[in-house]
């Protein structure tokens, strides 16, 4: 086929979002030869520019204010969000105009769904399963949201689907204004801002189920960030015979528990790995068993690792269980809250609440993870999983047939690529109205 151009959409505010669909872009560009744009504005777009990409800045919203939202769980003021919706989609526009694209793929940019719909090109939405109206598994109340501080867990925790209902509908509002501007209909849930004319769930479907769904829904498996990031020195000198215990924050966890964690294991028979992604580690530097970085390849320490301890971001997660290392988590927002319950019910490691982590919590968690090989065991079998699916080159074949086809229940044969379709292919439940019983 004639090769064609794609504008990829991220979140350069936040490292996941960026290099997920950096590895996507990458695929496009070798394994197809599409000339391959980005459209990103933030501290991780440098990364794109980096891999030698043109980068156009968009619109975005600040990457703290970005934060403040996730921590309160989606709550916000619907004017706020209203002109938000409205600069992401003018911003959309110029870009798309700009640019020309035979095709957008975006990472959880909710304005797509506005902007390309009104000039007409098609979009692929890049995303997790629990971000759709598909996932299969109950969502319980995060800790910590306004509902439970206004009613208290048990009332919060019965009433909570109806506040979900209520949140994904009024999410949706803020597009009412601009959409109804340019001619396209309202949309109903905030499901219909993430979703894509072909949505790309970049999971394990076993860690990210879905209920049955037509199949412009696909598994392609997870997309971890490859680049070479430098190897430490220290790391051929580390003892293979004691415990190691690997702490990474990412880009959006609370390091606050980084001190309580070196309290605790300083100077122990332990080896402590940790990468401070910026924060000062002069405070480590007493202990002899307490190896430190600011950025480093996280693939070899957690190969070194017996177990990971995080923030519980989709990205390291995946990265964890790819190594084959059981994870304790200790979320700071709700999609790792998800993540994380995830990760408990398959067994492959344990979350803990950020006011309940103290060191000594952490040390009887650790050992309670070293002393039950079931743990491993289960994060070795997702592991065996995560070698099967190659997600970024399963994305670039599933973009490049939809780029031939236009349509987006034609799938490419499954002997191409490891890809995983859904086992049945039912049109989506309806959806209630936010505050039906």
């Amino acid at each position: 086929m004639a090769l064609r151009r794609i504008a990829l959409f991220a979140d350069g505010g936040f490292l996941a979002h960026t290099t997920r669909v950096l590895e996507v872009g990458r695929a496009l560009r070798t394994r197809y030869g599409h000339e391959v744009v980005f459209c990103c504005e933030g501290p991780y777009a440098r990364l794109l520019t980096q891999a030698g990409f043109p980068v156009r800045p968009v619109y975005s919203v600040d990457r703290e204010e970005t934060l403040r939202l996730a921590r309160r769980a989606g709550a916000c003021d619907l004017r706020w969000w209203r002109q938000v919706a409205e600069d992401s989609v003018q911003s959309d526009l110029e870009a798309i105009d700009d640019l020309s694209p035979d095709l957008i793929v975006g990472d959880l940019r909710m304005s797509l769904t506005t902007s390309a719909r009104a000039r007409g090109v098609p979009l692929v939405a890049l995303t997790n399963a629990a971000w759709t109206s598909r996932f299969a598994e109950p969502i319980t109340v995060p800790e910590g949201h306004i509902s439970e501080k206004l009613l208290g867990r048990k009332l919060s925790a019965a009433l909570f689907p109806v506040v979900k209902r209520l949140l994904i509908w009024y999410w949706a509002r803020g597009f009412d204004g601009v959409r109804k501007r340019l001619g396209l209909p309202k949309l109903d849930t905030m499901y219909d801002l993430i979703e894509g004319d072909l949505t790309l769930l970049a999971d394990l479907p076993e860690y990210f189920p879905i209920v049955p769904s037509p199949p412009s829904f696909r598994y392609i498996g997870p997309v971890r960030f490859r680049e070479a990031l430098p190897r430490p020195s220290w790391l051929s000198q580390l003892d293979r015979r004691r415990p190691t215990l690997y702490f990474t924050m990412g880009s959006s966890g609370d390091a606050r528990f980084f001190g309580e964690a070196v309290r605790v294991f300083g100077d122990s028979e332990y080896q402590v790995l940790i990468t401070t992604a910026g924060l000062p580690s002069e405070q480590f530097a007493q202990h002899s068993n307490i190896f430190v970085e600011k950025l480093a390849d996280g693939d070899s320490l957690m190969a070194a690792s017996h177990v990971t301890i995080t923030h519980g971001g989709n990205g390291t997660i995946y990265q964890a269980l790819g190594q084959g290392v059981p994870v304790i988590g200790i979320p700071t927002m709700f999609d790792q809250e998800i993540n994380l319950c995830r990760v408990e019910k398959l067994g492959a490691g344990q979350r803990l609440r950020l006011r309940d982590c103290k060191g000594e919590t952490l040390k009887q968690t650790v050992e309670s993870i070293l002393s039950n090989s079931s743990y491993r065991h289960a994060a070795q079998k997702l592991q065996r999983r995560i070698t099967m699916m190659d997600g970024p080159k399963n994305a670039a074949l599933h973009i490049d047939h939809f780029l031939t086809t236009r349509d987006p229940l034609a799938v490419p044969g499954e002997a191409d690529a490891s890809w995983s379709a859904p086992t049945h292919t039912l049109p989506p439940e309806p959806l209630l109205h936010p505050l039906a019983s």
